[in-house]
């Protein structure tokens, strides 16, 4: 299992993995993570997500130390590119029903379907039919 690891005082980001964590993500979910089961869960999630690319999952911890957030946006040629952005919660339901590794699958199926239409939209922005109009 391979997570890009930043810290808080890096500024750029590290391309070519669809989730980004830091040691205070990695922390939480190695003590809230018990089962062998839901690790063999996490990677195939971690898995899935390197060959996502076009939305990166940046995860964050939040203040109390033990729920997790995270950012998911689109990108494009390794920059960022605003075309998607949207930020997820961890709360108390996803904490008691889906636990940290729920919670990471529900992204990652967030991450692509979202992948899917940027992809459409891509193939509708770049075709060359439009061209053929003018």
């Amino acid at each position: 299992m391979h997570i890009n690891s930043t810290t808080q005082t890096q500024s750029k980001p590290n391309f070519g993995m669809a989730i980004h964590s830091n040691e205070f993500v990695n922390y939480a979910l190695q003590t809230r993570i018990k089962r062998f089961k839901d690790l063999n869960r996490l990677k195939k999630v971690i898995e899935a997500q390197e060959k996502n690319d076009r939305i990166d999952i940046n995860l964050i911890i939040m203040p109390d130390g033990k729920s997790i957030c995270a950012n998911s946006c689109s990108v494009k040629n390794g920059k960022y590119d605003n075309k998607y952005f949207k930020q997820h919660t961890e709360n108390a339901l996803t904490k008691l029903f889906l636990g940290p590794v729920g919670f990471l699958e529900r992204l990652a199926k967030i991450a692509d379907k979202q992948a899917k239409k940027l992809k459409k939209a891509d193939a509708i922005e770049n075709s060359d039919v439009f061209d053929k109009l003018k």
